[in-house]
């Protein structure tokens, strides 16, 4: 049996290459996982690239990156209370957060939020290789689950590829239903149509909102119908029509009960998307923005009662029901996995995702810790 992890390991902008780093010796509450996928994020195309903002300049490599993690138990520390019901060869997703469980957040159920812990940033393909035990990321064949780590048990015979996508539909569940409070029978618009998006579709029609709208580009096509099958009411091609005329005359005017903008970087989705919400709703940002918003309308917002609520990570009882929808059937996504690549292409997976691959037209994209030849 091998006692090394074979993992990508990024040591600057757009370097990386592959390590063998050993096991370690589990402390009580820890286990080791056998990768068996990782979804790809955007933060994981900003890592790569040394551009994202998340982790110390000075501290950021090396790392294995990934944190969209599902694999098998292979090894397990000593058992402690918190870990029954978990062995060696269940399979589990794992939360990106690892918590301190001691700071504000973290004891009153917020532990998406932690403010303490022992990393710069408690995140799972954010610690740096050099803090051991070092296997922190999903890109490698193996990962520590620390002992203040959150797994989620899915049945043995469930795809560990579907499992993935617990991921984006775990934040789904948080930005659009539990941070803003859900309302059966709401009017909701979902602001572009990556898997974030389309995730947030699929959500809002499993807890029975009404008139859905997604927006997207002429190149999203793909993703606008996929969209209309998850159960959007209605689709908006931003090139062809306007998104805010669109929606009013959907709703006879009146704005739609909740906005969720998943747009990163342009802020033109945010001045849009208060445009749409009704007297009294919600507009909720997800995506990462420039830090500013020119003639942001602060007199709307103020006049019409509007909530403007930021959004980031997802909560623990998120990612349970996100687990629970999936095990249960209630919300399928398979759909959206277009492309599976092994470790070793994942320059090409990231292209893939960021269609940058002519002809390509990708929309959830999957590594495994496998090598092509």
């Amino acid at each position: 049996m091998t006692s090394m992890a074979t993992a990508l390991v990024q040591t600057g902008p757009k370097e990386q290459r592959f390590e063998e780093i050993p096991f370690p010796k589990l402390p009580p509450g820890a286990a080791l996982l056998r990768v068996e996928a990782n979804g790809i994020c955007g933060s994981d195309v900003e890592s790569f690239l040394g551009v994202d903002r998340n982790a110390p300049a000075d501290r950021k490599y090396p790392r294995i990156n990934g944190h969209e993690i599902v694999g098998v138990i292979e090894d397990m520390g000593p058992r402690v209370s918190y870990r029954n019901g978990l062995s060696i060869g269940d399979r589990v997703a794992v939360n990106p957060v690892i918590p301190c469980g001691k700071c504000g957040p973290c004891t009153d159920g917020r532990m998406h939020m932690c403010a303490g812990g022992r990393f710069d940033l408690p995140v799972y393909g954010f610690v740096p290789t050099t803090v051991g035990p070092g296997l922190w990321g999903g890109y490698s064949t193996h990962v520590y689950i620390d002992p203040d780590a959150i797994v989620y048990p899915f049945p043995a015979d469930f795809d560990p590829l579907t499992a993935t996508l617990w991921n984006p539909l775990g934040g789904a569940i948080q930005w659009s239903v539990m941070t803003p409070g859900h309302k059966v029978g709401q009017s909701v618009a979902v602001l572009g149509s990556g898997q974030r998006g389309l995730a947030i579709v699929a959500a809002q029609r499993a807890v029975g909102s009404g008139l859905i709208v997604a927006t997207g580009l002429s190149r999203d096509q793909h993703k606008l119908d996929l969209a209309l099958e998850f159960g959007a009411n209605a689709v908006v091609n931003v090139e062809e029509q306007d998104p805010v005329e669109a929606v009013l005359e959907l709703t006879g005017g009146q704005g739609v009960d909740l906005v969720i903008d998943t747009v990163p970087k342009i802020t033109s989705t945010t001045l849009q998307g208060l445009q749409m919400v009704k007297t009294g709703g919600t507009f909720v940002n997800i995506g990462v923005k420039d830090p500013t918003v020119d003639a942001f309308p602060i007199g709307r917002i103020t006049s019409k009662n509007i909530r403007v609520i930021g959004a980031a990570n997802s909560s623990i009882a998120a990612y349970q029901a996100a687990a629970d929808m999936l095990i249960q059937g209630q919300v399928k996504l398979d759909k959206m996995r277009t492309h599976v690549f092994g470790f070793d292409r994942f320059e090409e997976a990231l292209d893939t995702l960021e269609a940058k691959i002519p002809g390509t037209k990708s929309v959830n994209v999957v590594v495994t810790p496998t090598f092509s030849n």
